[in-house]
């Protein structure tokens, strides 16, 4: 077993990048670049395509609620309009085309959370049920260390009150409102645990027995990050510009979870984990950008 130290300082490097951009934004409105709006078109597309595949988009797809399945459609045939335009170098209409792609498949994928499979359900529940378990000692520990803060205190009865609903949720066999539950209880305790950190570096040590075993936890955390993400753009935390800047985001860490999974497929666990753990760092930038204070 060997000791996992993870020093994480991003809040600051986050907000630079968001100044940098938007300076970019304005002077793209005075003087639009061609090939800058090329590049950012064919960042979209990349992240519509890893959308419309996604395994969400194909269960909403095939939902039986039409609206659900014709949202995945239209996006499909946006996204199939956006490559002609872009190929036609047309590429302000490729944007477009594709910014009403993202909100369409969004939209389904969020209508139709409870549409995956049962076993994919049930995963996702086990697995966040392990983050809300892990951050919940962790947010004791600190709130103990700390004097025992009245915010602290409330926030872990909140914590246990939404774990304790899930649970029920899902024992009456309603896992996509559990997952839901456990997911609310997942984004307390990362928000409080940030905000009582505020100013410190945080350090966590992790033992694993084998490589393999890092790689698993580093899956779990990164699909934890996954469905935070999710909820913020939900709650409306990436309307206009910001929602450039978090998608971009997004496509970082797919890319890089991509690798990961090639690099664990030839048994490279220790490559695959550096990866996993890249991705993760693009996924807490989309966090806090949408100010979310994460550590």
């Amino acid at each position: 077993m060997r000791p996992k130290q993870r020093p994480q300082h991003l809040l600051a490097k986050a907000m630079l990048l968001v100044c940098v951009l938007a300076a970019h934004a304005v002077c793209a409105q005075t003087q639009p670049d061609p090939e800058q709006l090329r590049r950012l078109a064919e960042q979209k597309l990349k992240l519509v395509e890893m959308l419309v595949n996604s395994p969400a988009a194909q269960a909403s797809s095939a939902s039986k609620d039409a609206e659900v399945a014709g949202l995945v459609e239209r996006s499909r045939e946006l996204l199939k309009q956006a490559r002609e335009t872009l190929a036609a170098q047309r590429y302000g209409e490729a944007a477009q085309a594709l910014d009403e792609a993202l909100r369409s498949v969004s939209k389904a994928n969020s209508r139709n959370s409870g549409g995956l499979s049962e076993s994919v359900q049930k995963q996702r529940l086990q697995e966040m049920s392990e983050q809300v378990a892990t951050y919940r000692a962790s947010l004791a520990e600190l709130a103990k260390a700390q004097g025992n803060t009245t915010s602290a205190q409330s926030s872990l009865q909140r914590v246990d009150a939404l774990a304790e609903e899930g649970r029920k949720l899902a024992a009456a066999g309603r896992l996509g409102d559990a997952n839901k539950k456990m997911a609310e209880a997942y984004k307390l305790e990362v928000e409080e645990i940030s905000r009582l950190r505020a100013g410190q570096e945080v350090v966590m040590s992790l033992k694993f027995n084998t490589p393999a075993d890092e790689y698993a936890y580093e899956q779990k955390r990164f699909h934890s990050n996954e469905i935070l993400v999710g909820m913020m753009i939900g709650e409306g935390r990436a309307e206009g510009d910001k929602r450039r800047l978090v998608d971009g985001f997004i496509q970082e860490a797919g890319r890089l979870k991509a690798e990961a999974i090639d690099q664990s497929i030839n048994n490279n666990y220790k490559e695959a984990v550096s990866l996993m753990e890249k991705g993760f760092i693009q996924l807490n930038r989309a966090l806090q950008s949408m100010g979310v204070p994460v550590f």
